[in-house]
C-alpha cells in the first residue's frame, strides 16, 4: 500500500504551489501514475487516512479521488481502498523521441521566417507601425466595457452571430459611411482579430498555392510574408497597368491606397481606376488595406478604392491597431455582396472571431461619440509629432537629403541616395536605440533605399538625436 507520506512527497514534487489542495492531490497522483512511480494495482490510502495525513477535509480527498476515477486513473470499490488502474499504453515506459517532428510542405512554408529583418515589435519612439499606447482612452473604454459586461446577450454570447455582433457591424457601417464615404450593408461586414486574419481568410478562399498576388513596391512586409507563407508568388504591381502583361495567373491585388505603406503617399484617382481596370481584366480581387485611414495629414480625405468599385471586385480591410492599440485585436473585412455567403462559412470554419465583450464595448464606444472624439484628439497629437520629426530631420539633413511629409499614417519614409546601404545605416541606428527599418527590406524589385521611421511617440529631444545619428551615419557608410 502507498503510504500517505509518499503521496505528500508526490504533491511536493509534482504540484505547483499555487493550486488548490484538491487539484494538487489529483495532479500528484496522476503524475505518479504516468511517471510510473505508482504501479498498477497499488493501493492508495483511504479517504479518512489521507485526509488526516495531508491536512485536508475528507470531502476534499473524496472529490480528488472521484475526479481521478472519472479520468480512469484509479478504481474504487465499496469497502476497499482505491487502486491504481492498469494503463497498458504506459508499459513499458516510452523512450524519448529520437527524431524531430517533420513538418508538412505547407507547414514548412508557413513556419519559414518570412518577416526576417522587417519589424521589431518593440514600443520605441521611432518604431514604424505602432501607435502611442499612452493615448489609449482607458477611462472611456473602461466605462463602455463595464457597462456591456453586465448585459446578457442571450444567443449572441454563444454562436448566434459569429460574423460579429449586429450592433458593432451597424455602428461600424455608419462610422465608415461618415468617415470614408463607404456605403455598405452591415451584412457585408465581418469582425476579425486583425487585418492579417482578413488577408488570410481572403487568400485561402480565393487563391491556391502557386497563384500570383501583385503588391505595391515597396510593400507592407506583413502582407508579403502572409502571401508567401500561403504559397503564393508575390510580384510588383506594374507602373503602367494599362500595358501590363503577365503570363502568370493573378488572383489577388493587394494595395494600401489611403496611405501607401511604407512611403506615406496617397494613391491618385487615375491610379485607383487603373487598379480596378487591371483587376477586372485579370478577373482578380483587390484587397484594399485601409490600415491608417483615420490619420490623414495632407488634403481632404479620399474615399477608398472600394467606394469606386462598380464590378464588385474589392474587399476592404480596416483595423483599430493604429487608432486605439494592437492589443484590442479588433479589425474588420468588408466584402462584395456575392462573397458574403462563402466568407461567412469560411470565417466560421477557421474560428477567427473576436471577444463579444470587446465587440459590444466597441459598439458602445462608437455610438456614444467617444471614438470620434478620441480620433480628433489623437490626430492632432500625431500630426504635431509628425511635424516635430520632419522639422528635425529637415533642419539637420535638409542640405543633403530631401525630407517630405507623408500624406497620412504614422510613419515617414526618408529616401536615401541610390547605392546607399540602408541596412548598415539601420544597424548603426539600432545600436543607438533607434528602431527604424531599412526601406530595401520592403522592396520586391525596386532599388529604392531609405529609412522607415515611426513618429507616434516622437518628441523634440529624441527627434534631434535621431537626426544627428543619421547625419553621422551617412558619411561613415
Amino acid at each position: 500500500m502507498i503510504e500517505p507520506l509518499e503521496i505528500a512527497a508526490l504533491i511536493e514534487k509534482y504540484a505547483p504551489p499555487d493550486v488548490g489542495k484538491v487539484s494538487a492531490l489529483r495532479l500528484a497522483i496522476r503524475r505518479g501514475v504516468t511517471e510510473q512511480v505508482l504501479r498498477p494495482q497499488d493501493e492508495l490510502p483511504s479517504t479518512r487516512k489521507a485526509a488526516h495525513a495531508l491536512a485536508m477535509s475528507r470531502n476534499s480527498v473524496i472529490e480528488a479521488y472521484e475526479g481521478l476515477q472519472a479520468e480512469g486513473v484509479i478504481e474504487t470499490r465499496r469497502g476497499a481502498r482505491p487502486r491504481v488502474c492498469a494503463l497498458p499504453e504506459l508499459q513499458p515506459k516510452r523512450p524519448a523521441r529520437q527524431t524531430a517532428i517533420s513538418l508538412s510542405e505547407r507547414g514548412r512554408i508557413l513556419s519559414a521566417d518570412h518577416r526576417a529583418g522587417y519589424d521589431t515589435g518593440k514600443v520605441e519612439a521611432f518604431a514604424p507601425g505602432l501607435p502611442d499606447p499612452s493615448l489609449f482612452p482607458r477611462d472611456d473604454w473602461a466605462i463602455c466595457l463595464r457597462r456591456v459586461a453586465r448585459r446578457n446577450r442571450g444567443g449572441l454570447d454563444m454562436y448566434e452571430s459569429f460574423q460579429g455582433l449586429p450592433l458593432l457591424r451597424e455602428a461600424l457601417a455608419l462610422h465608415l459611411k461618415r468617415s470614408r464615404g463607404v456605403s455598405i450593408s452591415p451584412e457585408q461586414l465581418f469582425i476579425l482579430p486583425c487585418t492579417q486574419s482578413g488577408m488570410s481568410l481572403m487568400t485561402d478562399l480565393l487563391s491556391d498555392p502557386g497563384d500570383t498576388v501583385v503588391m505595391e513596391d515597396p510593400c507592407y512586409a506583413g502582407g508579403k510574408a502572409l502571401f508567401e507563407a500561403k504559397g503564393l508568388r508575390t510580384r510588383a504591381l506594374a507602373q503602367d497597368l494599362r500595358r501590363a502583361e503577365t503570363a502568370e495567373r493573378t488572383r489577388l491585388i493587394y494595395v494600401t491606397p489611403s496611405t501607401q505603406y511604407p512611403t506615406g503617399t496617397r494613391m491618385q484617382l487615375a491610379r485607383r481606376l487603373d487598379v480596378l481596370a487591371f483587376a477586372e481584366a485579370q478577373n482578380a480581387i483587390v484587397i484594399e488595406d485601409d490600415y491608417d485611414g483615420d490619420f490623414v495629414w495632407k488634403g481632404a480625405d479620399v474615399p477608398p478604392v472600394f467606394a469606386l468599385d462598380k464590378a464588385a471586385s474589392v474587399a476592404l480591410l480596416g483595423t483599430l491597431s493604429k487608432s486605439l492599440m494592437p492589443a484590442m485585436r479588433l479589425g474588420w473585412l468588408i466584402v462584395p455582396p456575392d462573397l458574403v455567403a462563402p466568407v461567412r462559412r469560411a470565417h466560421r470554419a477557421i474560428g477567427a472571431s473576436v471577444n463579444t465583450h470587446v465587440q459590444a464595448a466597441m459598439a458602445e464606444f462608437i455610438s456614444s461619440g467617444r471614438f470620434a472624439r478620441h480620433l480628433r484628439t489623437t490626430a492632432r497629437i500625431y500630426q504635431d509629432r509628425m511635424l516635430c520629426l520632419t522639422d528635425a530631420l529637415h533642419s539637420r539633413l535638409g542640405a543633403d537629403i530631401a525630407v517630405s511629409k507623408p500624406d497620412g499614417g504614422l510613419q515617414i519614409c526618408l529616401r536615401l541616395p541610390d547605392g546607399t546601404d540602408d541596412r548598415r545605416i539601420k544597424d548603426h541606428l539600432w545600436a543607438r536605440g533607434f528602431q527604424v527599418l531599412p526601406l530595401s527590406r520592403l522592396c520586391i524589385d525596386s532599388p529604392a533605399r531609405g529609412l522607415v521611421i515611426g513618429f507616434a511617440r516622437a518628441n523634440p529631444s529624441a527627434a534631434a538625436r535621431l537626426a544627428t545619428a543619421i547625419a553621422e551615419a551617412l558619411p561613415e557608410l
